[in-house]
């Protein structure tokens, strides 16, 4: 493998690193949807305070 001066230390590329990051993030968003949904349906049937 050619050294290649624009990698991090990850060994992404810029542009691999962005998109690595838009995937994970779209994750995280639809993660955090379905824990508010649980929690909302969760209350709904059994309210905790």
């Amino acid at each position: 493998m050619a050294d290649n001066d624009d990698l991090s230390f990850t060994g992404l590329t810029d542009e691999q690193a962005q998109e690595l990051h838009s995937v994970y993030m779209s994750g995280l968003w639809l993660f955090a949807i379905v824990a508010l949904v649980a929690h909302l349906a969760t209350y709904i049937w059994a309210p905790w305070f």
